[in-house]
């Protein structure tokens, strides 16, 4: 089964599924901090996976640091060897996780953290199994690579890998008012704020995240471009 997602502007209430505004979360869920700046991650979005899912009744969230760059990090670590059939390594889904953080839990654990301070608009997330309108990703299925097939078969040499999701190049998620702009590098290789007035996820990337299918829910990010 495939679902195809697109944003829709509305409020924000009770959604499961949404970009931007206030992230919910389990009680007592610390909101995750960049370990290069030690600056609190934004909140980009999240996705509550359907039934007839690798991950049903799971909600993955999604926090990147838009207050630090780091040439070295600006695109979410790769493995020394990320052709098809990789097995990746025990501990490096953890340890990669260095300016951006990914959060799963069971979705019915959901609870809007009211006290965040909101840095991107607002969208729920439509579930459609129509391919003409998608504007955000797509759920299921099979990845539409851009370069070559970088699937990964295995964590920790036993744990097989899902593909979960992919989002679509060049999304902007849009700031509110007063919100810090992004820093990214200048052309001389320097952190400075950008002056678009939209953030940018892993430098607008084609995203690709697959999830181990037993034990501990662990994420792990492929961009292409």
């Amino acid at each position: 089964m495939m679902w195809y997602l697109s944003r829709k502007k509305e409020k924000q209430s009770h959604q499961l599924s949404y970009v931007g505004g206030k992230p919910s979360l389990p009680r007592n869920t610390a909101l995750p901090r960049c370990t290069l700046c030690s600056k609190r991650l934004t909140f980009m979005f999240q996705v509550a996976f359907p039934d007839v899912c690798v991950w049903e009744r799971m909600t993955l969230a999604c926090f990147v640091c838009m207050r630090c760059a780091d040439e070295r990090f600006l695109i979410p670590e790769m493995l020394r060897e990320h052709q098809r059939g990789a097995d990746i390594p025990g501990g490096f889904l953890s340890l990669y996780q260095r300016n951006f953080r990914f959060i799963v839990f069971p979705t019915l654990q959901a609870q809007k953290v009211d006290d965040y301070v909101e840095e991107t608009e607002f969208y729920s997330l439509q579930f459609s199994d129509n391919s003409d309108r998608f504007d955000f990703g797509k759920i299921g299925g099979k990845p539409s690579w851009l370069l070559e097939d970088e699937t990964p078969a295995t964590y920790d040499s036993s744990t097989p890998m899902e593909f979960l999701m992919e989002l679509v190049p060049g999304l902007q998620f849009s700031v509110v008012d007063g919100a810090s702009p992004q820093v990214e590098l200048d052309i001389f290789g320097m952190p400075s704020p950008s002056p678009l007035e939209y953030y940018q996820l892993f430098l607008g990337n084609s995203i690709y995240l697959f999830g181990t299918k037993d034990g501990e829910p662990l994420v792990y990010a492929i961009t292409q471009t």
